[in-house]
């Protein structure tokens, strides 16, 4: 019989890996403590920007896309859905801002994960969205050359709605006593939740949008300006090794953890650097105009960079300014482009 051992974590073992993150992420989320009070206008841009990223990695995971101009439109509630596509990419906007806002009121229940479903398909229309899966399912891997793979083969449909109950109070058990580092068990949680798969679709957003409800809820707030999302996206094939690593002994509580949740301290640890990087730049050029800041940019990071890459490492400046900004310099011949439309990129000429 499955169950969730949250005291000890099936006899998790903290390798030298694990607590040296443990210690990492610490250490940035104090370095990052002033940032609401030294950079608020910054970091106010950084979330609609992570925002963005985040509804569109987390979709794309899933096979599920539009183009950039109805993202960003379907964003900023300027068009209606069209497609199926889009009324689940409009449904995710919507979970995650009502996490952003209201992550303080949204307990770790049974209710609050159907809620979040509910919303998450209500412009799709189906009548199974906010309700447990009534089928048997499986957990399919799919890969960046288009195949896909059973990973694993969670459990029956019938058994769902105990087996959240259970896994909710056990979470919430393990962070009031405090059994292991809440970063830990919003980890295992996680885990356990995907491998549940207690939705007939949507599982793996759900997953990832209760990462970030965890997170919030104790006190780690850096998926609020980082695209946690995009991380996970950008490392697609690790991600889907360590799920099936974890996943084995599973249903007979024999599992280990212990590769998930190294995967999952290193997401956060990188969005926190990626966070410290963007401020960096920021206080290190306050009196750089837009445009000698896009050439320092360039200059520093050594690689072509797209139009939303410099809007996310510049938040002093709004996306048109950049984009103002970007014609400029190419029409002064100091910045070339490579790449055509959504792939267009932006390099330093010889002359710069």
């Amino acid at each position: 019989m499955k169950n969730f051992d949250y005291k000890t974590l099936n006899g998790l073992k903290l390798n030298n890996d694990i607590v040296s993150k443990l210690t990492t992420i610490y250490q940035l989320r104090g370095e990052t403590s002033s940032y609401q009070i030294d950079y608020h206008e910054e970091l106010q841009k950084l979330v609609a920007v992570a925002k963005v990223q985040s509804t569109d990695a987390s979709n794309r995971i899933e096979g599920i896309f539009t183009s950039d101009s109805r993202l960003n439109k379907i964003m900023s509630n300027k068009v209606e859905p069209h497609d199926r596509d889009e009324k689940e990419i409009a449904g995710y906007r919507d979970v995650l801002s009502l996490i952003h806002e209201n992550y303080r009121y949204m307990p770790i229940t049974k209710n609050t994960i159907l809620s979040m479903h509910n919303m998450l398909f209500k412009f799709a229309g189906d009548s199974w969205g906010g309700q447990f899966k009534d089928i048997n399912n499986k957990i399919v891997a799919k890969y960046a050359d288009g195949h896909e793979e059973v990973r694993f083969n969670p459990p029956d449909a019938f058994l769902v709605p105990d087996l959240i109950d259970q896994l909710t109070q056990n979470y919430n058990d393990a962070v009031n006593n405090e059994s292991f580092s809440p970063l830990i068990l919003s980890a295992a949680f996680v885990f356990d939740f995907v491998s549940i798969h207690p939705f007939r679709d949507g599982n793996g957003r759900m997953s990832r949008l209760l990462m970030l409800l965890t997170l919030y809820q104790l006190g780690f707030e850096v998926g609020k300006y980082i695209s946690l999302e995009k991380i996970i996206e950008d490392s697609k094939e690790s991600y889907y090794e360590v799920l099936a690593q974890s996943s084995q002994g599973w249903n007979e509580n024999t599992n280990s953890y212990a590769p998930f949740i190294n995967y999952y301290l290193g997401i956060i640890i990188k969005a926190y650097r990626e966070l410290i990087e963007r401020m960096g730049l920021v206080h290190n050029s306050k009196e750089l105009s837009a445009d000698k800041l896009i050439i320092k940019t360039l200059q520093q990071q050594l690689r072509p960079l797209s139009k939303m890459q410099l809007v996310e490492m510049i938040p002093r400046y709004s996306q048109t300014t950049i984009q103002r900004n970007l014609k400029k310099l190419k029409d002064d011949g100091k910045i070339i482009t490579t790449g055509r439309g959504k792939n267009t990129k932006y390099v330093l000429s010889q002359m710069s």
